[in-house]
């Protein structure tokens, strides 16, 4: 059971990395004239995005495929994703400030909206890759959660086909 909890953890966590993966990219594809400072927050958070690809695709694979399912490296690629996707999220949230997007004045020449056609657009699709990036990282903890799970079981996987002691 905890096996398929797991997977459905990596399925939600692979759907909010395919959301993300999208907002930003649409914050990259818009990006004319923004300030290094923004420009590396945003390019950090598509790099944690790509992390998360790569931690949601093993993990599902190795949800699926025993003999690929190896703890250590999960518990690894899971411990990565939750640190780098905690990082990620909080700088999006300091980069933004706690803001209203429809009012775009008064702010620092180099506020992470500042830099396309339309700041107000930018701050919402910053604000929701902020949220859905927190979502990630819940999923996320769950994930590593039930990987030390796995790794502490007697048999080292929950998945395992062998009999138990008393039925031998």
């Amino acid at each position: 059971m905890p096996g398929f909890l797991n997977l459905i953890l990596r399925g939600v966590a692979f759907l909010f990395t395919i959301i993300i993966t999208g907002l930003i990219g649409n914050v990259i594809a818009q990006d004319n004239h923004a300030s290094t400072s923004a420009r590396a927050a945003v390019n950090f958070t598509m790099f944690v995005t790509a992390l998360s690809w790569v931690v949601c695709l093993y993990g599902m694979v190795a949800g699926v495929i025993s003999s690929l399912s190896m703890p250590i490296i999960l518990i690894v690629l899971d411990g990565l994703g939750v640190l780098f996707t905690f990082i990620s999220a909080i700088v999006l949230a300091a980069r933004i400030g706690n803001t209203n997007c429809s009012n775009t004045v008064d702010r620092s020449a180099n506020w992470i909206a500042y830099g396309s056609g339309n700041p107000e657009h930018r701050c919402r699709e910053l604000q929701a890759s902020d949220a859905f990036m927190w979502f990630l990282w819940a999923t996320l903890c769950g994930a590593l959660f039930f990987s030390f799970t796995e790794m502490r079981s007697p048999t080292g996987s929950t998945r395992s086909s062998r009999p138990a002691m008393s039925q031998v």
